[in-house]
């Protein structure tokens, strides 16, 4: 039998289950509930976070053998066909696949059929901002004059390229990134049911590399399944993401804190021959460098500390160590060191300057203090003597 990957095999299958959406999931059944569904909808958010999920779900409450409902049977052949892909009457297509004109022309001339099954047709079109030109002028020929059997679901993960003129024609819906506790709570959950034994430390982790999204998280988790046959450590993950063990990440930060720049470096290397990606072990620092920031600002135990998931004892120890200055300014560096790679400077290069540069702050002239020094005494001196 092949294997259901966990992403598609946890999929939600009801209003309630799209983890971290829920105004979402309640104006929609609000508007089935009313019959007020709208023949446009327009899901926009990041990606992986329960926009194709919705609108799945949303074409299966249109078309559910009980329906228009809330709460789609999942059974009934409607439901199953939607959840194959298999169902006429509801059409799912790539816009950056099938984006052109002669494509979405193509799909558009079965508009004006009556549903073969159901008592609606669906037209579920992901990625919408890839369409061409052309193909934007086809659908809002459509969407201005809709027959009554017809809804529209869009997604877009980049919505500011849409058409303001297709955009009015639509609900719109953002959806948003998730936050780490729902993650991880819906990851407990599937590596239970898978029998995998995982720390919740662990699960942190995975859910900050997801950067939000749900299906990154479910893919990472997989992937970590795979690779500790049920059984992931932190060492597995590290070498899942290229990243470096966080006693090596903390100790290199408290290093470079301290002045230490020579055995910094050295720690550096040592977690870049482990296998650590220069530009991985970069965004690890600045994490940290967050949390001790927000630790600084607003306590060990403030929420958004704990949101982050990150060990508060080595959080509280490296807060101490460093001035809350000290701590923004090697912040400004780090952030200012990844700007540099995304114009192609080479990571470890950028990397070992940057920790060099964080080693130093107390030598090194800070332009921003510099010019405030210079500004109080030209009012000095304008002031005059006294």
């Amino acid at each position: 039998m092949d294997y259901l990957v966990i992403a598609r095999k946890y999929r939600p299958q009801t209003f309630a289950e799209v983890a971290g959406q829920e105004v979402v999931a309640r104006t929609l059944t609000n508007a089935i509930r009313g019959h007020r569904v709208h023949h446009a909808y327009m899901f926009t958010g990041p990606r992986g976070v329960g926009k194709t999920s919705m609108a799945r779900i949303l074409a299966k409450a249109l078309c559910c053998v009980s329906g228009p409902t809330t709460e789609p049977c999942g059974v009934c052949e409607h439901c199953m066909r939607i959840s194959d892909s298999a169902h006429p009457d509801v059409t799912e297509v790539d816009a950056a696949r099938f984006g052109n004109k002669e494509d979405i022309t193509r799909l558009l001339e079965d508009v004006g059929f009556a549903p073969q099954l159901a008592r609606v047709r669906v037209f579920i079109l992901d990625e919408v901002h890839m369409l061409t030109g052309h193909s934007w002028n086809a659908l809002l020929k459509v969407l201005e004059e809709p027959p009554p059997h017809m809804r529209f679901i869009f997604a877009t993960t980049e919505v500011e390229k849409v058409l303001p003129t297709v955009l009015s024609r639509c609900q719109r819906f953002d959806f948003r990134s998730l936050d780490l506790p729902v993650i991880v709570a819906r990851l407990k959950d599937i590596a239970a049911k898978e029998g995998a034994k995982l720390a919740e430390p662990v699960l942190y982790r995975v859910a900050r590399a997801a950067g939000g999204g749900m299906r990154d998280a479910q893919t990472l988790l997989d992937q970590l399944i795979a690779v500790s046959d049920g059984a992931g450590t932190e060492d597995d993950l590290d070498l899942l993401l290229g990243a470096a063990r966080g006693e090596d990440l903390r100790d290199m930060l408290k290093l470079a804190l301290g002045g230490s720049s020579a055995p910094a470096l050295v720690k550096f290397d040592a977690c870049c021959s482990a296998g650590a990606s220069a530009s991985t072990i970069l965004d690890q620092l600045i994490e940290h460098l967050r949390a001790i920031m927000l630790v600084q600002a607003c306590g060990p135990e403030a929420q958004a500390v704990r949101r982050l998931g990150l060990p508060e004892e080595q959080l509280k120890v490296l807060a101490a160590a460093a001035t809350p200055e000290k701590v923004l300014r090697a912040a400004q560096v780090l952030t200012g060191t990844q700007q540099h790679l995304r114009h192609g400077a080479d990571p470890r290069l950028a990397l070992e300057m940057a920790l060099v540069r964080i080693a130093r702050l107390g030598e090194v002239v800070d332009l921003e203090r510099l010019v405030q020094r210079i500004e109080r005494a030209e009012a000095g001196v304008a002031a005059g003597p006294r």
